[in-house]
């Protein structure tokens, strides 16, 4: 810290380090802010396709049981179709993936949102005025107290991520089915 001619500290470093630390929270938090409406949209677009996905496989499947009923059960087309079958049945199980991966951004969406809170909370300390900010000591309490406020918003979503398997969604743990 600087020392003026006059004795006093530099309060005027300590005020700029501040503004530098509210600058960068404010822009994480937009970044977050952007990461949860990426997250949300990949979500939608994931379960739309699913969805669709889903929905044309089990129509194919409805045709083909529909067709294998119409055929004799000595003909070659039966054979045929169960092999088909088989293919899309699986095909269907296989999407159910998305509920995984539905799962897994719904726990970084939680992470995301925290975060945001957390650095929220830090921007709100910044928000009264400094009592006295000809002096570097207020300046120097507000950085500490948003550095605190973001390092326990940090530790507590890395203590959600290993929380006891009993309380699933603070872990951001996924059900495998």
């Amino acid at each position: 810290m600087k020392t003026r001619p006059n004795g006093s500290t530099d309060a005027s470093d300590a005020a700029k380090a501040a503004d530098l630390l509210v600058t960068v929270a404010s822009t994480l938090n937009e970044r977050l802010a952007v990461t949860a409406d990426e997250l949300a949209r990949s979500q939608a677009l994931l379960r739309e396709a699913s969805e669709e996905l889903m929905t044309a496989f089990r129509g194919a499947a409805d045709r083909i049981v529909a067709a294998q009923r119409g055929a004799s059960a000595a003909s070659e087309k039966s054979d045929e179709y169960g092999i088909v079958l088989d293919h899309l049945y699986r095909a269907c199980q296989h999407l159910q993936s998305h509920d995984l991966v539905n799962q897994l951004i719904d726990a970084q969406k939680l992470r995301v949102d925290k975060m945001r809170e957390k650095l929220a909370q830090a921007l709100a300390l910044a928000a009264p005025p400094v009592v006295r900010p000809d002096q570097a000591e207020p300046w120097i309490e507000r950085s500490r107290a948003m550095l605190d406020c973001i390092v326990a918003g940090i530790q507590q979503i890395d203590q959600d991520a290993r929380a006891p398997l009993g309380d699933k969604h603070r872990a951001g743990s996924v059900d495998l089915f």
